[in-house]
Parts: C-alpha cells; structure tokens; sequence
C-alpha cells in the first residue's frame, strides 16, 4: 500500500509540477509544497515535498503519532500522505491529510489530533 501511495503521489507531483510555486531559497526546481486552499503554515509552505517526506508527525498531545509517507496535490489543494501505524508497526494505515491542517512548531511537525483520531480517520 505504501509503495502504490507513493507512487501515485510521485506521478501527481511530477504531472502537476507546472503547478506548484517554486522554492525562493533553493536554485533547484524542486515544487513547494504551497497550497492555494486553506491556510497554510508559512514555514511549511516554503518547505518541498522531499524536505517533508519521512518527517515525523506530532500529535497535540506532544507524542509522535505518524510518518510522512508523501505529498500529493489535487486541483488546487495539497494533501499529505501520513503512515499513521498501529501498534507495534501491526495495521499499517495510510492517511490522506490536508497540508493546511499541519503546523511547524520549531522543528517538529505537528497536527492538532491524537494517534486515535488519526488512525480512526478513513484511507
């Protein structure tokens, strides 16, 4: 499941790449992970999709409830692909994730949810 999330995800990233606002600070061509529904956070809009990609995801209660598996746009929206894992790495679960529901706090990336609400979300 994780290798066809990313694959598609990669096949969106490279058809839509013309759509995305390229990176300021970097001379690459690398896609910003910018959105232009919702309100993203400004340090995660500067960030690309490699820069987030294997990131840990914090929960509101401060532990780390998932992995950034990958990012994927739709029309004009970004959405993240989160591995949200059961217990033990057991009921492995992919997450589809508004970017603009994700927040930078320092260095950590974080989601205002916890690990059950996370995993109790649909595929």
């Amino acid at each position: 499941m994780k290798i066809l999330m990313t694959a598609c995800g990669l096949v969106a990233l490279l058809t839509n790449a013309p759509a995305f606002a390229q990176s300021t600070t970097s001379t690459a061509t690398t896609p910003s992970v910018a959105s232009t529904e919702g309100q993203l956070d400004p340090t995660l809009a500067r960030m690309n999709a490699e820069q987030l990609e294997d990131k840990d995801v914090y929960g509101s209660d401060g532990k780390e409830i998932a992995e950034v598996e990958g990012v994927v746009r739709k029309g004009n929206q970004t959405f993240v692909v989160l591995d949200a894992d059961g217990v033990g790495g057991l009921g492995d679960k992919d997450v589809m994730l508004p970017a603009s529901r994700l927040k930078m706090q320092g260095d950590k990336l974080s989601v205002n949810m916890t690990k059950d609400q996370l995993q109790g979300m649909e595929k």
